[in-house]
């Protein structure tokens, strides 16, 4: 053993031997190494936020999508580097375009060298416009049926008014209606306030992309049961005492407001008062309590003053009228004040205006028996003119009644004179 360590030849071979192992060795690293670097991936990554550098001061762009997708290509480690810390850019810049309508490439930053990077889409089609503010009234808008029976809205309040929108000069006029929706919960039944946001939409009920300050308002909404306004009728009832004569009866009351259901009150047209004369001695002024109708649940006034004109016989008539013996009559009256007249037979075309008697109303006196004048009200006759042959200009019409003929009608007026000109 000795003899071969000692020849020179051994040592030789086994140099080598060690030597061709060596490098058998670190051609194997470096190929191993040459391999994972060369070895490549593909990925994409998504949603990534598009920039867009543009004037927005006085500019407005339209077009480009929030998010893009970014292919990426390259080492697998610089891929997945990439994907993970998100440290680049994605954007396209618009600051060197005039308004109007272009096509522009998404550019990128920050991206290693080594790798190949193509975004999803490529291009963008982009409208710049300018930038206009205009102010506008905020409307209100409430589904009515979330109220409860019998109940009604009176009024909306809105504050502020006006809002102030701000968007491109295209979108700014295509505005059709800037709304405050109220939302509330079925069965509504008193007044109330609420903060709701404005919607700013086209004539097609589209929203649009706009800046709106404030973009929301206060609304009070004013709550109350249904009513409705009808005029005064004053009735006389009984009869005067013994010298004493009621030419008239007035208020200055001459229309009150009934609440209640809508049913009930839509078969009123007016409000008749009864009020007894025999119980009038002179002319005055007093007050009357006022009988709420049936299915009516309240009045705007519960009292009215009347006015009576009243005629008193000298003391010596009253004391011969006292002598002598009243004869038995069967013939009674009844009054009625304040009725309208009806305009019949005027053609679509004209329309008419009463200039005698004022505002188109008398007096009605029905004379008859006690038991027929007991079914006379308001709504069993009718006071009227025909105005069918009228042309335009004045026309001198005779007054006329429809009713009972067990009753003898007279009025306070025998004609009317009545402006017809075309509608």
């Amino acid at each position: 053993m000795d003899k071969m360590m000692n020849n020179p030849w051994f040592l030789r071979i086994i140099a080598l031997v060690l030597a061709i192992a060596l490098f058998i060795s670190v051609k194997s690293d470096i190929e191993s190494d040459d391999k994972n670097t060369s070895s490549n991936d593909v990925d994409v990554i998504r949603d990534i936020p598009l920039e867009v550098y543009y004037d927005d001061d006085s500019l407005v762009v339209t077009g480009p999508p929030k998010t893009v997708n970014v292919n990426v290509e390259g080492p697998i480690q610089l891929v997945q580097s990439a994907k993970l810390m998100k440290d680049f850019k994605v954007f396209v810049d618009l600051r060197e375009l005039t308004i109007g309508t272009h096509r522009v490439p998404i550019s990128t930053e920050n991206f290693i060298e080594k790798l190949n990077v193509r975004t999803d889409p490529e291009y963008v089609d982009v409208v710049i416009e300018e930038r206009i503010t205009r102010e506008f009234s905020v409307e209100t808008d409430m589904n009515e049926s979330l109220l409860a029976d019998n109940y009604v809205v009176k009024s909306y309040e809105v504050k502020p008014q006006k809002v102030t929108i701000t968007g491109a000069k295209s979108v700014i006029n295509s505005i059709g209606y800037v709304k405050a929706t109220i939302a509330g919960d079925q069965g509504i039944n008193k007044s109330f306030e609420q903060e709701t946001t404005v919607k700013v939409l086209d004539l097609d009920l589209n929203k649009l992309d706009v800046i709106v300050e404030p973009n929301s308002v206060q609304v009070s909404v004013k709550i109350e049961e249904y009513s409705k306004e009808v005029p005064i009728a004053l009735v006389k009832q009984g009869k005067p005492k013994e010298g004493v004569t009621v030419n008239g009866l007035a208020t200055k009351t001459d229309a009150i407001r009934l609440y209640g259901p809508k049913s009930v009150l839509d078969k009123i047209d007016q409000l008749n008062v009864d009020v007894d004369i025999s119980k009038i001695e002179k002319s005055g002024s007093f007050d009357m309590k006022l009988a709420v109708p049936e299915g009516v649940t309240k009045l705007s006034k519960e009292t009215i003053e009347i006015t009576g004109d009243v005629t008193l016989a000298p003391e010596s008539e009253t004391e011969e009228a006292e002598e002598q013996e009243e004869p038995v009559s069967t013939i009674t009256e009844k009054s009625f004040d304040q009725v309208p007249i009806n305009v019949r037979g005027l053609p679509d075309k004209l329309v008419s205006n009463f200039e005698k008697p004022a505002d188109g109303i008398v007096s009605v006196v029905a004379k008859g028996t006690a038991e027929a004048l007991d079914k006379v009200q308001l709504n069993n006759f009718s006071v009227y003119v025909e105005a069918t042959n009228s042309e335009v200009g004045e026309s001198i019409l005779p007054i006329q009644i429809e009713g009972s003929s067990d009753i003898e009608w007279e009025t306070s007026e025998q004609e009317a004179v009545l402006t017809v000109k075309e509608a």
